[in-house]
């Protein structure tokens, strides 16, 4: 039989079409010496000549500098088997970015160990710190296998802190497992007739909170109605704008204090009348907080040495010394503070808001002018540790010492009244990208932190808020998998509630601030062409796109009344 060239021609772009077809078999199918030899392959080359030192690469395929990290050449994994992930031996992987054949960017996973590979990626590249060098390797390794049957659920605290003649808002989506779709329902009803301002059933707001008074939520099965869980809550009430004796809080934290998410609550509003702020980062005038971008618990553990590694107080030497942070730090903050340094988001994002602080450093040196016997910086041109012996500073080794989390010498070092109140905003950048994350360190280091402050101030209160489990909606946006960010929350979030709710007796309070997050409304949305539905589109609707970074800036008013509600309940008692 004869055939046409346009029939030849069809054969042909089918030909095409099938050579592009996925031809990575899965990792049930391949032989297992083939598979045991793909998993062994270290697949980072320290000696690779594309290395680049002092720059990060993120999402968009973004190349910045920042002295601490480095990014890896093209890793080839054109071997890596379908759903397959990308593992590396160290911490300190910030970003995972995926290319595929042609080197052209594909995704980028944040804090993300084990990445899984896109089915379409052929070379890999990361961004590190710089210190994990030595020790870095980088593997394929398999999916670990699931046979999870989902089961939805609701997790909320015993109590809630809320504000009296105030709308607080308590949303559902933080604390229901599943967010979409819809197939089951959360109820509200409030004890001792005391009313809610609206019930809806995606929110309920109170206005005029009944002290004492139980909040019951019922989760509902959508299929047949049957009620599948209970919980009752117990309301706490703090009198807004009351109090004339003055009140110390200290807020530490990541991105979210870092841009002091409270200020409304705290500082503009007046509903904490005669409240100090304290810390080293400058957030209003004479207020001050502990928030760095970026930040996990673990960094509050790590000791500060590079020019752009925000200075935390926190970690000290054990004994009468005393670490003052890196000399380049300093010089930076100085030049921060000046406006005399490079433009760009770094290094003022990590060295600025240091204003009242820097007149104890020399500006040009970055030593501290008066150096007292026991002070210990760490010199970044000699790249040594130097300790003041009283007449002249000394080389020292950062193994000589014995380093742990010291708040009472926090507090005298930098002359900071010790806070009534301690509340410690972390697990975001802890735990996002991970689904199976271990909480045992976390546990042991919050333990170490309650400790040490309860430790400076025995009256004082140990706050953890529950951070946001409702994380926007970005997604392919910005490829960012906000879906899986919120679970990966949310079952942080129920760990917080089942490991510190009702352990007052032993130091801990727990605070819902995520609560008070609306995942639909609550973070900033494009209004540019982006958001219209087709090109010629001339209606009034418009796809709602989040833009920017995962911050539910239009948020923060709300998200710092829990934290006003509870100072204002107990300041005084």
């Amino acid at each position: 039989m004869k055939h046409g060239p346009m029939f030849c021609l069809a054969l042909l772009f089918l030909l095409i079409s099938l050579s592009a077809v996925e031809t990575k078999p899965c990792v049930e199918c391949m032989d297992k010496e083939e598979l045991k030899a793909v998993f062994a392959k270290n697949r980072f080359d320290k000696n690779d000549p594309n290395i680049i030192r002092g720059k990060y690469i993120h999402h968009d395929n973004k190349i910045l500098d920042n002295p601490i990290y480095a990014i890896s050449g093209y890793m080839d994994i054109s071997d890596a088997p379908l759903n397959a992930c990308l593992t590396t031996s160290v911490g300190g992987i910030r970003f995972i970015c995926f290319y595929d054949n042609n080197k052209q960017y594909i995704t980028c996973l944040e804090n993300t160990n084990p990445a899984p590979i896109p089915h379409n990626a052929a070379f890999a590249r990361l961004a590190f710190t710089q210190n994990n060098f030595p020790n870095l390797e980088v593997h394929v390794c398999a999916p670990k296998k699931t046979t999870m049957t989902f089961i939805n659920e609701i997790c909320l605290p015993s109590t809630l802190w809320l504000l009296s003649d105030t709308q607080n808002d308590l949303f559902v989506q933080p604390f229901l497992k599943r967010w979409r779709p819809y197939d089951d329902f959360v109820r509200f009803s409030l004890s001792q007739n005391a009313p809610f301002m609206r019930r809806f059933s995606t929110v309920a707001s109170i206005d005029q909170p009944v002290d004492g008074s139980v909040l019951t939520t019922e989760l509902v099965n959508g299929d047949e109605f049957a009620t599948l869980k209970r919980l009752k809550t117990t309301i706490r009430v703090g009198q807004k704008g009351v109090g004339d004796k003055p009140v110390t809080a200290q807020i530490l934290g990541d991105s979210y204090v870092h841009g002091a998410f409270f200020r409304h609550a705290l500082l503009d509003s007046g509903y904490v009348p005669n409240l100090q702020l304290v810390g080293l980062l400058k957030c209003g005038e004479n207020q001050y907080n502990e928030g760095r971008g970026g930040w996990s618990l673990a960094s509050y553990f790590n000791i500060p040495t590079k020019p752009v590694q925000c200075y935390h107080g926190f970690m000290q030497p054990d004994g009468d010394v005393r670490y003052w942070g890196a000399t380049q730090f300093w010089t930076i903050a100085w030049q921060c503070f000046r406006k005399t340094a490079p433009k760009g988001f770094e290094p003022y994002y990590s060295c600025s808001r240091f204003d009242d602080v820097l007149p104890r450093f020399d500006e040009s040196t970055g030593y501290l002018k008066n150096p007292q016997k026991g002070d210990l910086q760490y010199d970044n041109n000699k790249q040594v540790f130097v300790l003041y012996d009283g007449e002249a500073w000394q080389p020292a080794t950062e193994d000589f010492f014995t380093w742990n989390i010291d708040y009472s010498k926090y507090l005298s070092m930098w002359n900071i009244q010790k806070p009534d109140f301690l509340f410690v905003m972390l697990g975001l950048n802890d735990f996002r990208n991970n689904l199976e994350a271990d909480f045992k360190e976390w546990r042991r280091r919050i333990g170490i932190l309650k400790y040490s402050y309860l430790k400076a101030n025995p009256d004082g209160k140990f706050v953890i808020c529950i951070p946001c489990s409702t994380c926007g909606s970005l997604d392919n946006a910005a490829g960012d998998f906000t879906i899986r960010h919120n679970a990966a929350m949310w079952r942080f979030r129920k760990w917080l509630i089942d490991t510190f709710d009702k352990h007052e007796k032993d130091g801990y309070y727990l605070l819902d601030v995520g609560i008070t997050i609306d995942n639909e409304h609550g973070y900033m949305l494009a209004k540019n062409a982006v958001t219209v539905p087709f090109e010629t589109y001339k209606g009034e609707e418009s796809l709602r796109i989040q833009t920017g970074n995962p911050h539910p800036y239009p948020n923060y008013p709300s998200m710092g009344i829990p934290i006003a509600a509870f100072i204002q309940y107990y300041r005084g008692k």
